[in-house]
């Protein structure tokens, strides 16, 4: 095994900036340690608080971190035949260990080693904010009420999520080679997509470009391919050979050393009809006036009521359209989507009603027209945007314009 990986890493600079953060906010909290459940759950979004402190992750591993409030913190990962790769494949954290028994009785034991077994625990994959059910299995939580009896859990809630709201110029370099990994995808869409190749063979020829540019699985990437697909991509592709006329519609999320952007796009083999233009012009036309009004110090829900308000000028009706965070997650902070308005209202008193220099998220506008075939049918616009100091940033350079892919 080599003893370095040539694998996406960031700087000991950026661990410790991360690890003081925290560890400032742990003693506010009066929290003597933290057990961050990273199971490789809902494409890692359930690893990212874990990866985040800890860039153990990808390949669907787990990553069960004890962080405590003072010291080195330890690593559970699912298999000692992993040990040595993940050694290598980062510089962070030198103490991981495989799961010995159940995960509690991993996690007790390097807190009894720590004699924090009487400390307030902090963890997160409990119900919050982000995540109303949360992912820590119950027979997990009793079975650690029963080896630290004397400890305090606590719910974290939004902790870590709220401190990894603004990036880092690190994050934000790492981020911009996740979307160019995105462009990547789009053009091997354009370029392979032709009448008598099969659904999975375009969305393949997609995926191995992302991988061969140095992207990480397991990630999100939603695909639809029909003559009148539904506004939104909801499922894998099929063995169907693509004929003239088939529209795809596709969401990406490329990731690339954990950190995930997003793109969607609508083509077409050949010419689509006028209202398919028409609804894909109305989903660019709100993009762009979403690009206006972004900018730190703006009102989040000022813009976004800007946005809906080009979409209703022009008679279109959402499928889905809204803003939320990107990194090591998707679903971050900030959040406003029209079709989950009453959680991400919610979300704005947590993070603030504000645009801030380095936020990032996705901005996806996904249309359709309701008095043309019953509404079944859209298209898809998305992009991550990159919040600067002077206002709103595409991340992406592909094309904005409908794909008519020539046949």
């Amino acid at each position: 095994m080599r003893d370095v990986l040539e694998l996406p890493r960031l700087s000991l600079r950026e661990r410790d900036r991360r690890w003081a953060a925290v560890r400032k906010e742990m003693d506010a909290r009066g929290l003597d340690c933290l057990v961050l459940w990273g199971w490789p759950l809902m494409w890692d979004f359930c690893i990212a608080n874990a990866r985040y402190l800890c860039p153990v992750g990808g390949n669907a591993e787990f990553n069960v971190l004890v962080f405590p409030r003072d010291g080195d913190p330890t690593c559970f990962v699912l298999m000692p035949t992993f040990l040595a790769g993940w050694k290598s494949a980062q510089d962070w954290v030198s103490d991981i260990r495989p799961r010995k028994g159940t995960w509690a009785d991993s996690v007790a034991e390097r807190i009894k080693e720590l004699k924090l077994e009487r400390g307030r625990i902090g963890m997160d994959g409990l119900a919050g904010p982000l995540d109303a059910d949360g992912w820590v299995p119950h027979s997990v939580y009793l079975r650690l009420q029963v080896l630290l009896p004397g400890a305090n859990l606590a719910n974290l809630d939004d902790m870590l999520e709220k401190i990894r709201t603004i990036k880092s110029d690190e994050e934000l370099d790492i981020l911009a080679t996740a979307a160019e990994l995105g462009d990547l995808m789009l053009a091997a869409c354009r370029d392979s997509a032709r009448p008598g190749i099969k659904e999975c063979e375009v969305y393949g020829r997609m995926v191995e470009t992302m991988l061969a540019h140095g992207g990480e699985e397991p990630t999100l990437f939603l695909w639809a391919c029909d003559r009148y697909p539904y506004p939104h991509p909801f499922r894998l592709p099929t063995t169907r050979k693509i004929e003239r006329g088939d529209v795809i519609i596709c969401e990406l999320h490329p990731k690339f050393g954990g950190y995930f952007t997003h793109v969607e796009r609508t083509f077409c083999l050949g010419e689509p009809e006028p209202k398919q233009r028409e609804i894909y012009d109305g989903c660019v036309a709100a993009y762009e006036r979403g690009l206006e009004q972004f900018g730190p110090g703006r009102k989040i829900s000022e813009a976004m009521a800007a946005v809906r308000q080009t979409i209703e000028d022009r008679k279109l009706a959402i499928c889905e359209t809204g803003i939320h965070g990107h990194g090591l997650a998707s679903l971050e902070y900030p959040r406003y989507r029209f079709h989950a308005l009453r959680a991400d209202q919610d979300a704005l008193k947590v993070v603030g009603d504000e645009f801030r220099p380095g936020m990032v998220f996705a901005f996806n506008i996904d249309l359709y027209d309701p008095a043309w075939r019953n509404g079944e049918t859209g298209c898809v616009f998305a992009e991550t945007v990159q919040i600067t100091a002077i206002g709103a940033q595409r991340m992406h350079g592909f094309s904005t314009k409908f794909q008519a892919i020539p046949v």
